[in-house]
């Protein structure tokens, strides 16, 4: 790490301060939460893309390749681009058309219209859980890589990073978190148009993925091969129930400009996903007895020259800020909105609503950063976030396309759903997404085949 590189990452901080709190005396609680329903394509593309893709899935992703998933790992990457597809041609507008009819600000708004309030407390406890984890996951991440840049011990780093962002989010809102999305999505681009192609061509390029050994290649000691191609069917249905999706549809100012964030975003996250898979073979290649939480700033420090070592570092960061300030943001609105002001009926003014969503941001940040110097993985953060949140797909599905919605048949299949995963993952943790999947899907079809055979005896007598 030269002078410049150094130069380079703080004028990127500066920058991000700059565009995203020039503005925070005019926030209002409409504005803090989902940036005043008037997200235009551009940024809204921006925002959802560079929201996604944080430099915890990218290190996640990389970590789970590394550490044997193999070629395998490309089936996540192909899941959440048919994924994206199918939330922006099937659920976006629907969303979209929920919220500007109901001013909602959550998935679990959702929820509580089309089913009932306990379907919304047992939703927003799940996304609670998921978004924490992923939270977690940044702020390891933030604290991997200033430890790989100046050697203090990454635990303190991780602390360190997790304040600051904590702090940041705190102040701007949704509307700062836009702004840098922008322009941390810009910077961004520089890791998938220079830093990967460079990082390839100095590791070997396909002569040293081919001469890796083929068990590894084929996963045969990370997973069960249903495993890899359950998750191909299966984890990319994340992205029907993630809350920073249904709060950027909200914040979308059309329906046209979201499909188009919708598509687009697809296919840049398909790239952005594979490099991380890139990232952890390539590393499998050159560095094998590397620890799977740093091989990513390892590449970089080994291949890359200075000035562009200094972007690639920035571009992390930017990845790393604009999912942690989401994500924080999100945690708070489901405390204040779905828990306090919903579940429990009370009733606040907008302002007192704005200053406790400030402070339980710092909260929430806090709980965040002790469970990732709890669980210190990104492989376990990254696979224990994406899976939790699948619970709450058939619940979505057959809200807005079945005739008759069903409470019981949503409420029994979170619960189930998500207690599936919590024993599961306590000793099969890669897989317990299936059957957690699995048992949700059908905890709802039989509540509800049921439920509407009681209908119809009723409506016959």
């Amino acid at each position: 790490m030269t002078g410049f590189d150094l130069a380079i990452i703080g004028t990127f901080f500066l920058a991000t301060i700059l565009v995203g709190l020039s503005d925070v005396k005019n926030v209002t609680l409409d504005v803090y939460w989902v940036n005043g329903r008037s997200t235009r394509r551009f940024a809204l593309l921006a925002s959802t893309l560079s929201t996604f893709i944080g430099a915890g899935s990218i290190f996640g992703l990389a970590g789970t390749t590394f550490s044997g998933a193999g070629l395998l790992a490309f089936a996540i990457p192909v899941s959440f681009l048919l994924y994206f597809l199918v939330f922006g041609a099937l659920f976006a507008p629907k969303i979209k058309a929920y919220g500007d009819t109901h001013q909602a600000f959550t998935l679990p708004d959702f929820l509580e219209s089309t089913y009932s309030r306990r379907v919304r407390i047992a939703g927003a406890t799940v996304n609670l859980v998921s978004v924490a984890l992923s939270l977690a996951l940044q702020f390891l991440s933030f604290g991997v890589i200033v430890s790989a840049l100046i050697g203090f011990d990454p635990v303190l780093t991780t602390i360190g990073g997790g304040l600051l962002m904590i702090t940041y989010a705190t102040v701007g809102g949704m509307r700062a978190d836009i702004r840098t999305d922008v322009f941390q999505f810009c910077v961004m681009l520089i890791l998938l148009s220079v830093c990967l192609p460079l990082v390839a061509w100095k590791s070997g390029g396909l002569a040293a993925i081919e001469a890796l050994p083929a068990d590894f290649l084929r996963g045969e000691h990370f997973a069960p091969p249903y495993v890899m191609a359950a998750a191909l069917v299966f984890l990319g249905a994340s992205v029907l129930s993630s809350p920073d999706f249904w709060q950027r549809a909200y914040a979308a100012e059309s329906k046209e400009s979201l499909r188009f964030a919708m598509f687009c975003g697809g296919v840049l996250a398909f790239l952005f996903l594979s490099m991380g898979v890139c990232f952890g073979l390539f590393a499998r290649s050159v560095m094998p007895g590397a620890e799977a939480n740093e091989i990513v700033p390892a590449l970089f420090s080994s291949m890359l020259p200075s000035g562009l070592y200094g972007l690639s570092i920035a571009g992390l960061f930017a990845a790393l800020l604009s999912t942690g300030d989401t994500l924080l943001l999100v945690m708070s609105m489901t405390l204040v909105h779905d828990f306090y002001r919903k579940g429990m009926g009370r009733e606040l003014t907008p302002e007192r609503t704005l200053r406790l969503s400030r402070l339980l941001v710092v909260g929430v940040g806090i709980a965040a950063l002790t469970i990732a110097v709890v669980i210190f993985s990104v492989v376990h953060l990254a696979i224990q976030a994406v899976s939790f949140g699948v619970v709450l797909v058939p619940s979505i599905v057959f809200g807005f396309y079945s005739a008759r919605p069903d409470e019981r048949a949503a409420f029994w299949s979170i619960v189930c759903g998500a207690a599936t995963i919590l024993v599961v993952q306590t000793f099969r943790p890669v897989e317990a997404f299936v059957p957690g999947m699995v048992i949700a899907f059908l905890v709802y079809a039989v509540i509800a085949r049921g439920g509407a055979r009681d209908v119809d005896v009723i409506a016959v007598e």
